[in-house]
């Protein structure tokens, strides 16, 4: 999640073909100790927005969370262990601040807040997309009185009660696409 977020650079909620482009750039860079050309990069770029054509289900021609995710193999969802858990203790929120926080702050917010709630959208399985997201921190927000999120507010977000009240208010929302 962490990574839509980096590559999204205008927060619409799509990869556009520059964003796309630099996106795969550091995939292939990360991937293989080679270094591609430009032209090369373009190439397999250009390969894959021609097979994003199969999974584009709105034909909008843009790059939507849940579209690329069907191609590229997803993360497997950090949350999921963790919110399965009876009983969340300090050492899960240790695990998932030291997960999300990317500025060592002990706290999850902006970015950091978006990927984190992305996960628990994937924990529920709703469709995955920035509305449904944004949604999501609006709700969290509504839940626990703040979007910036430090080791008590994580463990209360995280009880049961929580996980179900957020799960109730996707369902009951027209507006969301699930």
């Amino acid at each position: 999640m962490q990574v839509w977020f980096h590559y999204d650079l205008d927060n619409n909620g799509y990869l556009e073909y520059v964003e796309f482009s630099k996106f795969m750039k550091d995939l292939f860079l990360k991937k293989n100790s080679k270094e591609f050309t430009p032209k090369e990069v373009e190439k397999y770029t250009a390969d894959m927005i021609g097979m994003m054509i199969t999974y584009d289900e709105d034909g909008d021609g843009k790059f939507e969370m849940s579209e690329l995710a069907k191609i590229l193999k997803l993360e497997k969802n950090f949350l999921e262990k963790i919110i399965n858990q009876t009983n969340i203790t300090n050492k899960h929120v240790k695990s998932i601040l030291s997960h999300y926080n990317s500025n060592a702050n002990n706290t999850i917010e902006g970015p950091e807040l978006y990927a984190f709630v992305g996960d628990i959208t994937r924990y529920l399985d709703l469709k995955l997309t920035l509305s449904v997201i944004q949604a999501g921190v609006a709700r969290v927000k509504e839940i626990m009185g703040t979007d910036i999120m430090d080791a008590t507010t994580i463990k209360s977000l995280l009880a049961e009660e929580n996980i179900e009240q957020l799960k109730k208010s996707f369902t009951s929302d027209k507006n969301v696409d699930q």
